[in-house]
């Protein structure tokens, strides 16, 4: 018996397997992220815009509408956030841990407004509806990026579009008006006002300035066969502010590409001082010119809505209550608008956004939210972005924050509440920053 070290042959050699790691069964927390606050987002998107089939063909007729599926899709949302802060609790309460001062301000104006309102179920609703309304757009915000953000508001606008068309062309008896806004398309919507703005906002999303580089794709085409759709339900809808926020967020988009060729912050602070100095001239001039030439286009008065009268009944109960108003989202209820103002037909809206804002929080509210909005329009404005994706996602921020601006001057609950453009604004006010190396992705916001 030998005592030696023993060695086999080549032979007599075998290579043991590769051990392969077994597959983890189940979803990536990664992927089960991503999927909850996509059908979050889009859930949100579906319940601001109130699309859905049934609507009557008449508002005035005071036919029966079922709020099931409207309230369905709110409450769901309560526990799908439950479940992300689940998931993520840490990076969930890092994105609303700094809040800027003068969103804090109008928080607290908003809750002292509820003890004194006068509808105070109302007022609650109101407050729950907007606060859950803006949490899923904002988690995909910070979450994701404003490239990305953007990306998935275009895809539902694509689908939006398509499916208003196919609807009316459908079911006519129910996507177009009747009464005194017979022949008016509404498609989806409950009213063809919020179809208006609606397509309005989409358009600017969808839009892409400048000619596609490389090769026609079918998504290029079906982006632009959507864009066309857009427009056509823009012009049946016969809506003078849709028309008016369309031209606004066209301009603003190409000014705003013209602007981030400059590349020193404070050339570009000056050129928007002035810009803005010239433009309120040249509105001035074009007020009674252009502004008359659409809204005689459309039968109405300069105001865009044709409801003057209303102004006139709604200002004096703003000097009576100035500092708190009369409570959070009172004056979105129709029922309160009957009780304060008389007129030969139905005012369900005060069709200005700021005085429904001075009746429902306040004059002090008001301005603390305007002044937010316009500081964070003026921080685009004199910010300059590398990326090419981000620098067209710029711009439509930009012009989606100008054209609600401007169109709360002459529709109502355009801003502060849970209708069709609060998760629009909510996804652009964040401020963007790049990441360390220059990603295009930008998750951190203020």
């Amino acid at each position: 018996m030998s005592l030696g070290h023993s060695y086999l042959s080549d032979q007599e050699v075998i290579l043991r397997p590769v051990v392969r790691p077994r597959p983890r069964r189940g979803i990536r927390k990664e992927t089960l992220v991503r999927v909850l606050l996509t059908g979050m987002f889009y859930l949100t998107l579906l319940r601001t815009t109130g699309m859905w089939y049934g609507y009557p063909s008449n508002f005035n007729e005071d036919a029966s509408v079922d709020p099931f599926a409207q309230k369905l899709m709110l409450y769901s949302l309560i526990p799908l956030i439950g479940l992300y802060f689940v998931l993520e609790p840490n990076r969930f309460l890092s994105y609303f841990r700094r809040i800027p001062v003068l969103v804090f301000i109008v928080i607290i104006i908003s809750i002292i407004s509820l003890g004194l309102s006068i509808s105070f179920s109302a007022s609650v609703r109101g407050i729950a509806a907007v606060a859950v309304l803006t949490v899923a757009p904002l988690l995909y915000r910070h979450r994701y990026g404003s490239v990305e953000t953007f990306r998935l508001l275009a895809t539902f606008g694509m689908f939006a579009a398509f499916a208003n068309i196919l609807y009316t062309v459908a079911l006519p008896r129910y996507g177009v008006m009747g009464g005194s806004y017979a022949g008016m398309v509404k498609g989806l919507f409950y009213h063809k006002n919020g179809l208006g703005q609606f397509c309005a906002v989409s358009f600017i999303t969808m839009l892409s300035l400048g000619m596609p580089r490389g090769p026609l794709r079918y998504s290029q085409l079906l982006r632009w066969a959507a864009l066309l759709c857009t427009l056509l339900l823009i012009v049946v809808s016969k809506s003078s502010t849709a028309v008016v926020m369309v031209a606004i967020g066209v301009a603003t988009l190409a000014g705003s590409r013209m602007m981030q060729t400059v590349r020193n912050s404070l050339a570009r602070s000056f050129i928007v001082f002035f810009f803005c100095i010239i433009l309120g001239v040249a509105a001035s001039f074009a007020y009674l010119g252009v502004a008359q030439v659409i809204a005689d286009a459309f039968g109405k008065d300069l105001t865009f809505s044709g409801r003057t009268n209303i102004w006139e009944q709604l200002l004096p109960l703003v000097y009576d209550r100035p500092l708190f108003g009369y409570g959070f989202a009172v004056f979105r209820q129709p029922e309160i608008m009957e009780q304060y103002v008389s007129l030969t037909f139905d005012a369900r809206s005060t069709h200005n956004t700021y005085l429904e804002l001075a009746l429902n929080i306040g004059v002090p509210g008001m301005i603390a939210w305007t002044a937010f909005i316009l500081q964070r329009l003026g921080g685009r404005l004199v910010t300059i972005q590398r990326s090419t994706e981000l620098r067209a996602t710029h711009s439509k921020e930009v012009a989606i924050i100008l054209l609600i601006v401007v169109g709360s001057m002459m529709e109502a609950g355009m801003m502060l509440a849970p209708v069709i453009l609060w998760p629009y604004l909510v996804v652009s006010l964040p401020l963007s920053r790049m990441k360390s190396g220059g990603s295009s992705m930008n998750t951190h916001s203020g």
